[in-house]
C-alpha cells in the first residue's frame, strides 16, 4: 500500500498540467481534447428528464464503451455538484483527476490484483519487486503521464476477471459468475474481455476433470458463463437500447476493425506491415529486451509444469499468448499501449524457473543448476531495472519540462 501510495503522488507533479501553450488537454495525443466534452455533456441536465437521460446515456462517443465514459463522469460529479457551473471552466483540475483516478490509481490496483493471482502474497519480497518491476515498465510509466484512456480500466477488469477465476478453485460458483461480470465489463469498454476465449473452456475443461463433473453440467456453466456475459455488456452501454447509436457504435467498430487491419492512410504503409519484426522497436523501446521477453515467455511455460492445486500460468499462457499473436501478425498499427495486456501478465513469471528447479522432486537437480537458475533471474531483474528506471526518470522530467 506504501509503494502504491508513493507511486501515485509522483504521477501528480506531472499530470497537474498539460502543455507550454497554456492547453488543458495533452499535446501529444489528441483524445483528451476528443473525449473530455463527451464528460461535460454527460454532467450537463437537459430542459426535461428525457434530455438529462439522453445526455447521460448516449454520449456520442463509440470508440470506448461506455464504463469508460461512465467511471470518468462518476469520478467528477461530487465537484460537479459542489461547484455547479463553475465546474465547466476549471477544466484543468478536471482532466488532472481523471488522470490520476482512471489512468494512475486503476494500474496501481491491477498490479497488485496480479501480484496476488500470481503469489498469494506469500512471498513478500517476491510479490514487492514484482509489483515494482509490473508499474516501472516503461511503457506503463508513459501510459500514467498526460494520458487520460481506458487502457488501465480495461486492465483492471481483466485482472479482476483472473482474480475471480482464481478464487472460484474450479468450484464453478458465484466466483465463476463474478468473473464473467468482470470479462463482460472488459468487453463493454475495450473489447479485450472477448480475448479470454480460451482462458475460459481450459478453465472449464480442468473444472470437470478435477471434480468428475458431467460434461452436461460443464456445459451448462459455459451458457450461463456467456450469458451473463451478454447481459453485462448489453447493461453496461445502455445506449445499445436505442437504434440510431447503436448503428452509429457498429459503424465506427466497424472502421476502427479497418484501420487495425490496414493502418491509417495517411502514413507509410512500410510500417504497417504485420510480423515480429515491425513491432520490435516498440517492444524493445517500452517493454524489454527481446533476449528479456524471451526468458519471460520460456519462464511462463516453465512455471505449466509447477505442481499446485491451481497453475495460475495456465490462465496466463491462456490469455497473453494468443492475444500476442493476435497483435503481431493481424493488427497494423503498432503504438505500444496496444500491447501491454499480451505482455505485462508475463512479467508476474519471472520466478518461475528457479522456483521449479526447487520444488522436492527436482531437488537433486537443483543442487546442481538451482544457484545458476537464481542468478539468472537476478541477472535479468537488473537487467530490466537498469533499462526501466532511468527510462521511467526521463520521461517524468521530459513531461515535467513541458509544464515550465
Amino acid at each position: 500500500m506504501v509503494i502504491g501510495l508513493a507511486y501515485f503522488l509522483i504521477f501528480v507533479p506531472p499530470n497537474s498540467s498539460s502543455s507550454d501553450d497554456g492547453s488543458v488537454f495533452s499535446i501529444f495525443s489528441d483524445d483528451e481534447y476528443i473525449t473530455y466534452p463527451y464528460v461535460e455533456k454527460m454532467l450537463t441536465p437537459g430542459k426535461d428528464i428525457h434530455e438529462t437521460w439522453g445526455n447521460l446515456i448516449i454520449y456520442g462517443d463509440y470508440h470506448y464503451g461506455y464504463p469508460f465514459y461512465f467511471f470518468s463522469m462518476l469520478v467528477l460529479l461530487p465537484r460537479r455538484i459542489i461547484l455547479g457551473e463553475l465546474f465547466f471552466a476549471q477544466r484543468a483540475t478536471n482532466i488532472f483527476i481523471l488522470r490520476m483516478c482512471i489512468n494512475v490509481l486503476p494500474i496501481i490496483l491491477t498490479a497488485g490484483i496480479m501480484v496476488y493471482y500470481k503469489t498469494r502474497f506469500k512471498k513478500i519480497l517476491e510479490s514487492v519487486i514484482l509489483f515494482l518491476l509490473f508499474l516501472a515498465v516503461p511503457s506503463v510509466v508513459r501510459s500514467n503521464i498526460w494520458w487520460w484512456h481506458p487502457d488501465s480500466l480495461t486492465l483492471l477488469f481483466i485482472a479482476l476477471t483472473f482474480l475471480f477465476i482464481q478464487l472460484d478453485d474450479y468450484r464453478l460458483e458465484k466466483n465463476f459468475y463474478w468473473a464473467a461480470v468482470m470479462c463482460g465489463v472488459a468487453a463493454a469498454t475495450k473489447l479485450l474481455g472477448f480475448f479470454f476465449f480460451l482462458t475460459i473452456p481450459v478453465y472449464l475443461i480442468i473444472a470437470a476433470v478435477k471434480n468428475k463433473r458431467s460434461w452436461r453440467e460443464v456445459l451448462a456453466k459455459a451458457l450461463i458463463f456467456v450469458l451473463i456475459m451478454a447481459v453485462v455488456i448489453v447493461l453496461a452501454n445502455p445506449f445499445l437500447w436505442y437504434e440510431v447509436p447503436r448503428n452509429e457504435m457498429l459503424a465506427i467498430q466497424q472502421f476502427k476493425a479497418g484501420e487495425l487491419r490496414q493502418g491509417y492512410t495517411h502514413d507509410d504503409p512500410y510500417f504497417y506491415q504485420k510480423s515480429p519484426q515491425f513491432w520490435a522497436w516498440t517492444i524493445h523501446t517500452w517493454f524489454g529486451s527481446t533476449v528479456f521477453i524471451g526468458f519471460l515467455i520460456i519462464s511462463l511455460l516453465a512455471g505449466l509444469f509447477i505442481k499446485k492445486e491451481f497453475n495460475e500460468n495456465i490462465y496466463l499462457a491462456t490469455w497473453s499468448l494468443p492475444f500476442l499473436l493476435y497483435l503481431l501478425y493481424f493488427v497494423a498499427p503498432k503504438p505500444d499501449h496496444y500491447i501491454i495486456p499480451a505482455l505485462i501478465p508475463l512479467y508476474l513469471t519471472v520466478f518461475d524457473i528457479s522456483t521449479l528447479l526447487r520444488t522436492e522432486k527436482n531437488k537433486k537437480l537443483y543442487k546442481i543448476v538451482g544457484v545458476l537458475a537464481i542468478l539468472l533471474v537476478a541477472f535479468f531483474l537488473l537487467q530490466q531495472f537498469q533499462f526501466s528506471i532511468p527510462k521511467d526518470i526521463h520521461l517524468i522530467q521530459q513531461y515535467l519540462i513541458q509544464n515550465l
